[in-house]
């Protein structure tokens, strides 16, 4: 397997598996100058990742982690094919106020989420776990690989789930609070901000993940 690390002016892929839903929302005003902040400690994050996740990836197929710091959207995908392993962030991500190394290594933990986490998957035939079983996974396994104690994992939860909030427009999520709803099936789509707080909480702690997506 070759480990690749690109910075890209523009470049999309088709979604396979992304951290939200298509949003018109986009951080111009604020990435630009976040970013000249953020980039080095996110792209040491990037290597330390490459290097740890790449003992967990298939070792015939290449990994690239594709940051694209001009491109204004507020998202991030992971795309896969025979050849490669594709994640993707974009500027609008990279440059969030909320942003952090942390922040980002957890981002990353639910992108390759989407590759690793195992069931429920998206689809009956395909290969991406749901956003909720992502989420799972990104605490319950992958983050606990990097070098993350209580206070700054509870940061760095806070801090994505804020973003996903902020994008989706709804109220942010609380340390304190939880989504104490219970789903009838399995959602298979995009939880409610606080929901996927209680979901990173609960793999990082291990436990049960919340009626708030998944049902038994």
């Amino acid at each position: 397997m070759n480990v690749i690390f690109l910075i890209l002016i523009f470049m999309s892929y088709g979604v396979q598996g992304a951290c939200l839903p298509d949003s018109d929302l986009t951080n111009n005003k604020s990435f630009a100058a976040n970013l000249n902040i953020n980039m080095k400690g996110i792209e040491e994050a990037a290597s330390k990742f490459e290097s740890v996740i790449v003992r967990e990836l298939p070792k015939e197929q290449d990994f690239i982690i594709k940051l694209e710091p001009h491109n204004p959207r507020v998202n991030a995908e992971i795309i896969k094919n025979e050849r490669d392993i594709v994640v993707s962030v974009w500027g609008g991500m990279l440059g969030h106020p909320f942003m952090t190394s942390d922040t980002f290594t957890l981002l990353l933990c639910h992108e390759i989420g989407h590759l690793l986490g195992g069931p429920p998957l998206k689809s009956r035939n395909g290969w991406s776990s749901t956003e909720g079983q992502a989420d799972y996974y990104s605490t319950g396994n992958c983050a606990k690989s990097f070098d993350l104690d209580e206070a700054s994992f509870l940061e760095a939860a806070l801090n994505l789930t804020r973003i996903y909030a902020e994008v989706t427009r709804q109220p942010m999520p609380k340390l304190e609070s939880c989504d104490s709803s219970q789903v009838n099936r399995t959602n298979y789509g995009y939880p409610e901000a606080q929901c996927r707080l209680d979901t990173l909480l609960a793999g990082w702690r291990g436990g049960a993940r919340p009626r708030c997506w998944f049902l038994q």
